[in-house]
């Protein structure tokens, strides 16, 4: 005949009365401190997770210092030679041709020198807004310096299409800007390089550029003054 073992309760008790009398013998002090040691721990939890915070800003600040215009938010010349440097390496690798456009906003030390400094920064802030909006995604719009922009356009067909786009950027830029409740508008002087036909580096592009902007000012003051006198000769007549 089988017999059931039964297990008092007594003995159950004895198993667990010593851990049970080993909690209730931890003095209430004790458990006071080790709740003001997890306090402190969670707020310098808190304090470190803050400091992460603040110091991930102060590099993206410090970045964007680095490589952005601080006015117009564009990119500056150091970002924008990384830029070139890369576009011509993929197009040597695939065959391709990268373009620079140099900008120069016509007579715009006039608009400084009879509007002030401020009118005229807002003006570079507002041309920058138009130049970026007529780009695509993959070109780079960079203040350059002053009142000059460089535009890089990589993987183009053709010298026609460089032209197309320096002609919507001339049409971008037309439309009056208004600074300080008064309307101004400006032209644009553009001169273009293309790797590698007009050099295989980020310095000739830039002086190849440079000349041809310089080139296109002076044949578009000509013409200016050309159709100037035409004028005046007319009206004498």
């Amino acid at each position: 005949m089988s017999q059931t073992r039964i297990q008092s309760p007594t003995s159950s008790h004895a198993a667990h009365g010593p851990r049970s009398a080993a909690a209730a013998s931890v003095p209430a002090d004790a458990l006071q401190a080790a709740q003001r040691k997890i306090d402190a721990l969670r707020e310098q939890e808190r304090v470190l997770k803050r400091q992460v915070a603040l110091l991930t800003q102060a590099v993206a600040r410090a970045e964007r210092s680095a490589n952005r215009d601080e006015l117009t938010g564009l990119p500056n010349r150091q970002l924008l030679a990384d830029r070139v440097n890369q576009a011509m390496a993929l197009a040597a690798r695939h065959g391709q041709r990268v373009a620079l456009l140099f900008l120069d906003i016509d007579e715009f030390k006039y608009i400084n020198d009879s509007m002030g400094h401020d009118a005229g920064d807002k003006l570079l802030q507002q041309v920058a807004a138009r130049l970026t909006a007529c780009l695509r995604s993959s070109d780079t719009a960079c203040r350059y310096g002053g009142d000059e922009f460089v535009v890089l356009l990589p993987e183009f067909e053709g010298r026609e299409c460089i032209m197309a786009v320096a002609q919507k950027i001339r049409a971008r830029l037309a439309p009056p800007y208004l600074i300080d409740s008064t309307s101004i508008e400006v032209t644009v002087s553009i001169g273009m390089a293309v790797y590698p036909t007009d050099g295989d580096g980020y310095g000739d592009l830039l002086r190849v550029s440079d000349l041809a902007m310089y080139q296109d000012k002076a044949q578009r003051r000509c013409s200016s003054e050309s159709s100037r006198t035409h004028v005046e000769t007319a009206s004498r007549g």
